[in-house]
Protein backbone atom coordinates (compact mmCIF):
# COMPACT_ATOMS: atom_id res chain seq x y z
CA UNK A 1 0.00 0.00 0.00
CA UNK A 2 1.62 3.26 -0.76
CA UNK A 3 3.15 5.18 2.25
CA UNK A 4 0.72 8.11 2.05
CA UNK A 5 -1.78 5.90 2.90
CA UNK A 6 0.08 4.22 5.39
CA UNK A 7 0.46 7.51 6.94
CA UNK A 8 -3.36 8.62 6.36
CA UNK A 9 -4.57 5.70 7.85
CA UNK A 10 -1.96 5.64 10.94
CA UNK A 11 -1.56 9.53 11.92
CA UNK A 12 -4.22 9.91 14.15
CA UNK A 13 -2.77 7.07 16.77
CA UNK A 14 0.96 7.72 15.59
CA UNK A 15 1.23 11.11 14.79
CA UNK A 16 4.53 11.92 16.59
CA UNK A 17 6.28 9.01 14.15
CA UNK A 18 4.09 8.37 11.20
CA UNK A 19 6.03 11.17 9.01
CA UNK A 20 9.28 9.65 9.57
CA UNK A 21 7.74 6.65 8.87
CA UNK A 22 6.16 7.90 5.69
CA UNK A 23 9.62 8.18 3.97
CA UNK A 24 11.46 5.37 5.85
CA UNK A 25 9.32 2.33 5.70
CA UNK A 26 5.46 1.16 6.46
CA UNK A 27 3.10 1.96 9.27
CA UNK A 28 1.18 -1.40 9.84
CA UNK A 29 -1.36 0.59 11.94
CA UNK A 30 -4.97 1.20 9.66
CA UNK A 31 -7.76 3.96 10.72
CA UNK A 32 -11.12 3.71 9.04
CA UNK A 33 -11.34 7.62 9.11
CA UNK A 34 -12.04 9.25 5.33
CA UNK A 35 -10.03 11.94 3.86
CA UNK A 36 -12.52 14.96 3.46
CA UNK A 37 -12.15 17.09 0.75
CA UNK A 38 -14.59 20.36 1.48
CA UNK A 39 -15.62 21.96 -1.25
CA UNK A 40 -17.09 26.02 -1.80
CA UNK A 41 -20.14 25.20 -3.12
CA UNK A 42 -22.93 23.05 -3.70
CA UNK A 43 -23.28 19.61 -5.77
CA UNK A 44 -23.24 19.82 -9.38
CA UNK A 45 -21.39 22.92 -10.73
CA UNK A 46 -17.75 22.52 -12.20
CA UNK A 47 -16.03 22.91 -8.73
CA UNK A 48 -17.52 20.33 -6.78
CA UNK A 49 -17.68 17.73 -10.62
CA UNK A 50 -13.92 18.00 -10.42
CA UNK A 51 -13.48 17.65 -6.67
CA UNK A 52 -15.66 14.11 -6.55
CA UNK A 53 -13.76 12.72 -9.82
CA UNK A 54 -10.16 13.42 -8.04
CA UNK A 55 -11.87 12.20 -4.86
CA UNK A 56 -12.88 8.81 -6.72
CA UNK A 57 -8.93 8.24 -8.64
CA UNK A 58 -7.21 9.12 -4.86
CA UNK A 59 -9.77 6.31 -3.51
CA UNK A 60 -8.41 4.22 -6.70
CA UNK A 61 -4.97 4.98 -6.14
CA UNK A 62 -4.44 4.90 -2.75
CA UNK A 63 -7.11 2.17 -1.19
CA UNK A 64 -7.70 5.08 0.99
CA UNK A 65 -11.47 6.34 0.97
CA UNK A 66 -11.63 10.14 -0.36
CA UNK A 67 -15.29 12.02 0.51
CA UNK A 68 -16.17 15.55 -0.92
CA UNK A 69 -18.17 17.05 1.73
CA UNK A 70 -20.39 19.93 0.22
CA UNK A 71 -20.12 23.04 2.30
CA UNK A 72 -21.96 26.58 0.08
CA UNK A 73 -22.44 29.36 1.83
CA UNK A 74 -20.45 33.01 1.67
CA UNK A 75 -18.48 32.57 -1.27
CA UNK A 76 -16.94 29.85 -0.02
CA UNK A 77 -15.79 31.71 3.36
CA UNK A 78 -17.51 28.80 5.39
CA UNK A 79 -15.81 25.98 3.86
CA UNK A 80 -12.32 27.59 3.82
CA UNK A 81 -12.75 28.31 7.24
CA UNK A 82 -13.76 24.67 8.50
CA UNK A 83 -10.47 23.66 6.54
CA UNK A 84 -8.26 26.23 8.12
CA UNK A 85 -9.53 25.41 11.65
CA UNK A 86 -8.95 21.38 10.74
CA UNK A 87 -6.22 19.61 12.31
CA UNK A 88 -3.20 19.48 9.69
CA UNK A 89 -3.20 15.69 9.76
CA UNK A 90 -4.23 14.61 6.01
CA UNK A 91 -7.58 14.38 6.55
CA UNK A 92 -9.19 17.27 5.78
CA UNK A 93 -8.68 18.83 2.32
CA UNK A 94 -10.24 22.01 0.73
CA UNK A 95 -11.16 22.41 -3.32
CA UNK A 96 -11.80 26.02 -4.18
CA UNK A 97 -12.47 28.31 -6.51
CA UNK A 98 -9.76 30.77 -6.30
CA UNK A 99 -11.74 33.90 -5.55
CA UNK A 100 -12.56 32.38 -2.35
CA UNK A 101 -9.00 33.13 -0.93
CA UNK A 102 -8.05 35.84 -3.27
CA UNK A 103 -10.73 37.82 -3.61
CA UNK A 104 -12.91 37.81 -0.43
CA UNK A 105 -10.30 38.93 2.05
CA UNK A 106 -10.81 42.20 0.07
CA UNK A 107 -14.54 42.72 -0.41
CA UNK A 108 -15.79 41.47 2.82
CA UNK A 109 -15.24 43.33 5.80
CA UNK A 110 -13.46 40.31 7.54
CA UNK A 111 -12.97 36.79 6.78
CA UNK A 112 -12.71 34.03 9.39
CA UNK A 113 -9.11 32.77 7.98
CA UNK A 114 -5.49 34.36 6.56
CA UNK A 115 -5.70 33.05 2.85
CA UNK A 116 -1.56 32.92 3.01
CA UNK A 117 -1.03 31.81 6.31
CA UNK A 118 -4.35 29.81 7.35
CA UNK A 119 -3.51 27.09 4.43
CA UNK A 120 -0.88 25.16 2.33
CA UNK A 121 -1.23 25.39 -1.78
CA UNK A 122 -1.52 21.34 -3.07
CA UNK A 123 -2.19 21.81 -6.74
CA UNK A 124 -3.85 23.74 -9.42
CA UNK A 125 -6.70 22.12 -10.38
CA UNK A 126 -8.18 23.66 -13.22
CA UNK A 127 -8.56 27.00 -15.04
CA UNK A 128 -11.61 28.96 -15.40
CA UNK A 129 -12.74 31.25 -18.11
CA UNK A 130 -16.01 33.36 -18.23
CA UNK A 131 -18.35 33.65 -21.10
CA UNK A 132 -19.54 36.30 -22.21
CA UNK A 133 -23.43 35.32 -22.71
CA UNK A 134 -26.97 37.05 -23.04
CA UNK A 135 -30.42 36.25 -23.57
CA UNK A 136 -31.92 35.67 -26.92
CA UNK A 137 -34.22 38.35 -26.58
CA UNK A 138 -31.36 41.31 -26.29
CA UNK A 139 -31.16 40.85 -30.15
CA UNK A 140 -27.52 40.35 -30.59
CA UNK A 141 -25.70 37.49 -32.10
CA UNK A 142 -21.87 38.32 -32.39
CA UNK A 143 -19.98 40.58 -30.14
CA UNK A 144 -20.17 43.97 -31.68
CA UNK A 145 -23.68 43.52 -32.19
CA UNK A 146 -23.78 43.15 -28.54
CA UNK A 147 -22.14 45.90 -27.96
CA UNK A 148 -23.64 48.27 -30.31
CA UNK A 149 -27.07 47.38 -28.45
CA UNK A 150 -25.56 48.44 -24.86
CA UNK A 151 -23.97 51.33 -26.19
CA UNK A 152 -27.23 52.32 -27.52
CA UNK A 153 -29.29 51.81 -24.52
CA UNK A 154 -27.51 53.03 -21.72
CA UNK A 155 -28.03 51.72 -18.15
CA UNK A 156 -31.06 49.53 -19.81
CA UNK A 157 -29.59 46.46 -20.36
CA UNK A 158 -29.34 45.01 -16.70
CA UNK A 159 -26.79 41.57 -15.76
CA UNK A 160 -26.63 39.29 -13.11
CA UNK A 161 -23.89 37.70 -10.91
CA UNK A 162 -23.02 35.52 -8.08
CA UNK A 163 -23.29 38.32 -5.49
CA UNK A 164 -21.76 41.68 -4.88
CA UNK A 165 -18.21 41.63 -4.76
CA UNK A 166 -18.19 38.14 -6.35
CA UNK A 167 -15.32 37.62 -9.41
CA UNK A 168 -18.53 37.98 -11.89
CA UNK A 169 -19.46 41.12 -10.54
CA UNK A 170 -15.29 42.48 -11.14
CA UNK A 171 -15.56 41.06 -14.03
CA UNK A 172 -18.35 42.54 -15.50
CA UNK A 173 -17.54 46.18 -14.01
CA UNK A 174 -14.23 45.66 -15.70
CA UNK A 175 -15.96 44.64 -19.23
CA UNK A 176 -18.25 48.14 -18.67
CA UNK A 177 -15.50 49.99 -18.73
CA UNK A 178 -13.77 48.53 -21.41
CA UNK A 179 -15.70 48.35 -23.76
CA UNK A 180 -17.45 51.84 -22.54
CA UNK A 181 -20.78 50.78 -22.12
CA UNK A 182 -23.17 51.24 -18.80
CA UNK A 183 -25.22 48.67 -17.44
CA UNK A 184 -27.34 47.42 -14.11
CA UNK A 185 -26.21 45.25 -12.04
CA UNK A 186 -28.19 42.48 -10.40
CA UNK A 187 -26.97 40.72 -7.71
CA UNK A 188 -27.85 36.93 -6.73
CA UNK A 189 -27.23 34.45 -4.01
CA UNK A 190 -25.04 32.47 -6.58
CA UNK A 191 -24.15 32.15 -9.75
CA UNK A 192 -27.21 29.07 -9.89
CA UNK A 193 -30.79 31.18 -9.54
CA UNK A 194 -28.76 34.53 -11.53
CA UNK A 195 -28.24 31.71 -14.50
CA UNK A 196 -32.01 30.67 -13.91
CA UNK A 197 -33.04 33.81 -14.37
CA UNK A 198 -31.15 34.79 -17.27
CA UNK A 199 -32.70 31.56 -19.15
CA UNK A 200 -36.30 33.16 -18.55
CA UNK A 201 -35.02 36.51 -19.85
CA UNK A 202 -35.31 38.12 -16.60
CA UNK A 203 -31.92 39.91 -16.61
CA UNK A 204 -30.19 40.18 -19.92
CA UNK A 205 -26.74 39.22 -19.79
CA UNK A 206 -23.73 37.95 -17.90
CA UNK A 207 -20.64 36.54 -17.09
CA UNK A 208 -21.23 32.88 -16.99
CA UNK A 209 -18.56 29.93 -15.91
CA UNK A 210 -19.07 26.39 -17.37
CA UNK A 211 -22.69 26.19 -16.32
CA UNK A 212 -23.81 28.01 -19.24
CA UNK A 213 -22.24 25.44 -22.11
CA UNK A 214 -25.11 23.27 -22.37
CA UNK A 215 -27.26 26.01 -22.94
CA UNK A 216 -25.59 27.76 -25.57
CA UNK A 217 -25.26 24.66 -26.91
CA UNK A 218 -28.75 24.23 -26.72
CA UNK A 219 -29.57 27.49 -28.42
CA UNK A 220 -30.97 28.75 -25.06
CA UNK A 221 -28.22 31.32 -24.45
CA UNK A 222 -26.14 33.44 -27.42
CA UNK A 223 -22.50 33.63 -26.72
CA UNK A 224 -20.50 36.22 -27.59
CA UNK A 225 -16.90 35.92 -26.54
CA UNK A 226 -14.42 34.53 -23.23
CA UNK A 227 -12.61 36.15 -21.00
CA UNK A 228 -9.13 34.59 -21.83
CA UNK A 229 -6.28 34.47 -21.59
CA UNK A 230 -7.30 31.09 -23.90
CA UNK A 231 -10.50 30.03 -25.91
CA UNK A 232 -12.45 26.93 -23.88
CA UNK A 233 -11.58 23.76 -25.39
CA UNK A 234 -15.59 23.12 -25.24
CA UNK A 235 -16.13 26.36 -27.37
CA UNK A 236 -13.26 27.39 -29.59
CA UNK A 237 -15.06 28.86 -31.84
CA UNK A 238 -15.67 32.14 -29.05
CA UNK A 239 -13.01 34.57 -29.81
CA UNK A 240 -11.29 35.88 -26.19
CA UNK A 241 -12.15 39.58 -25.08
CA UNK A 242 -8.88 40.38 -26.05
CA UNK A 243 -9.22 39.32 -29.50
CA UNK A 244 -12.29 41.10 -30.08
CA UNK A 245 -9.93 44.26 -28.88
CA UNK A 246 -11.42 44.49 -25.25
CA UNK A 247 -8.01 44.51 -22.98
CA UNK A 248 -7.94 44.78 -19.62
CA UNK A 249 -9.58 41.68 -18.03
CA UNK A 250 -6.79 39.06 -16.83
CA UNK A 251 -8.10 40.38 -13.52
CA UNK A 252 -11.20 38.35 -14.14
CA UNK A 253 -9.94 35.06 -15.37
CA UNK A 254 -9.43 32.14 -12.42
CA UNK A 255 -8.75 29.28 -11.22
CA UNK A 256 -9.31 26.18 -8.77
CA UNK A 257 -7.21 24.72 -6.05
CA UNK A 258 -6.63 21.93 -3.81
CA UNK A 259 -5.11 22.99 -0.63
CA UNK A 260 -4.60 21.59 2.84
CA UNK A 261 -4.72 23.60 6.69
CA UNK A 262 -1.29 25.04 7.06
CA UNK A 263 1.03 22.84 9.03
CA UNK A 264 0.41 19.44 6.97
CA UNK A 265 3.51 17.72 6.77
CA UNK A 266 5.56 18.61 3.59
CA UNK A 267 5.60 14.73 2.68
CA UNK A 268 1.56 14.84 2.93
CA UNK A 269 1.15 17.73 0.44
CA UNK A 270 4.35 16.64 -1.73
CA UNK A 271 2.78 13.17 -2.38
CA UNK A 272 -0.42 14.24 -2.74
CA UNK A 273 0.41 16.65 -5.35
CA UNK A 274 2.33 13.80 -7.38
CA UNK A 275 -0.75 11.64 -7.35
CA UNK A 276 -3.40 14.90 -8.35
CA UNK A 277 -1.50 16.07 -11.47
CA UNK A 278 -1.04 12.15 -12.80
CA UNK A 279 -4.87 12.13 -12.27
CA UNK A 280 -4.85 15.44 -14.43
CA UNK A 281 -2.71 14.61 -16.73
CA UNK A 282 -4.90 11.50 -17.92
CA UNK A 283 -6.46 11.83 -21.11
CA UNK A 284 -10.13 10.87 -19.41
CA UNK A 285 -9.84 13.50 -16.87
CA UNK A 286 -8.56 16.32 -19.32
CA UNK A 287 -11.53 15.63 -21.57
CA UNK A 288 -13.92 15.66 -18.34
CA UNK A 289 -12.72 19.22 -17.39
CA UNK A 290 -13.01 20.23 -20.65
CA UNK A 291 -16.73 19.07 -21.26
CA UNK A 292 -17.50 21.43 -18.18
CA UNK A 293 -15.86 24.62 -19.60
CA UNK A 294 -12.89 24.59 -17.96
CA UNK A 295 -9.65 24.44 -19.02
CA UNK A 296 -7.72 21.58 -17.65
CA UNK A 297 -4.88 22.83 -15.61
CA UNK A 298 -2.14 21.48 -13.03
CA UNK A 299 0.67 22.91 -11.08
CA UNK A 300 3.69 22.25 -8.46
CA UNK A 301 2.85 23.50 -5.12
CA UNK A 302 5.23 26.61 -5.05
CA UNK A 303 3.16 27.63 -8.62
CA UNK A 304 -0.12 27.33 -6.60
CA UNK A 305 1.43 29.87 -3.86
CA UNK A 306 2.56 31.99 -6.37
CA UNK A 307 -0.66 32.30 -8.43
CA UNK A 308 -2.72 33.02 -5.05
CA UNK A 309 -0.46 35.59 -3.76
CA UNK A 310 -0.26 37.72 -7.39
CA UNK A 311 -4.09 37.48 -7.39
CA UNK A 312 -4.33 38.41 -4.10
CA UNK A 313 -2.35 41.97 -5.16
CA UNK A 314 -3.78 42.30 -8.91
CA UNK A 315 -7.31 41.59 -7.21
CA UNK A 316 -6.27 43.87 -4.70
CA UNK A 317 -6.03 46.99 -6.49
CA UNK A 318 -9.33 46.23 -9.03
CA UNK A 319 -11.35 45.97 -6.08
CA UNK A 320 -10.19 49.56 -4.81
CA UNK A 321 -11.19 50.72 -8.64
CA UNK A 322 -14.60 49.58 -9.01
CA UNK A 323 -15.08 49.93 -4.98
CA UNK A 324 -16.70 46.46 -5.04
CA UNK A 325 -18.22 45.08 -1.58
CA UNK A 326 -19.57 41.75 -0.35
CA UNK A 327 -22.88 41.77 0.76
Amino acid sequence: MDRLVDCLLAIALHASTCFAVLVAGNVSAQSSRPVKIIVTVSAGGSIDTIARAIAEELTRELGQSFIVENRPGANGNLAAEAVARALPDGHTLLLTGGSTLNLNPHVYASVPFDPIKGFTPIALTARTNFILVAHPKVGANTYAEFVAIAKSKPNQLNYGSAGNGSLIHIATELFNSAAGVATQHVPYKGIGPALTDLLAGQIDFMFDSATAVAHIKAGKLRAFAVVGPNRLPALPHLPTLAEVGVTGMEAASGWHGLFAPAGTDLAITQKLNALVVKILQTDAMKTRVAALGAEPAWSTREELARQLANDLDRLGRVVKRVNARAD
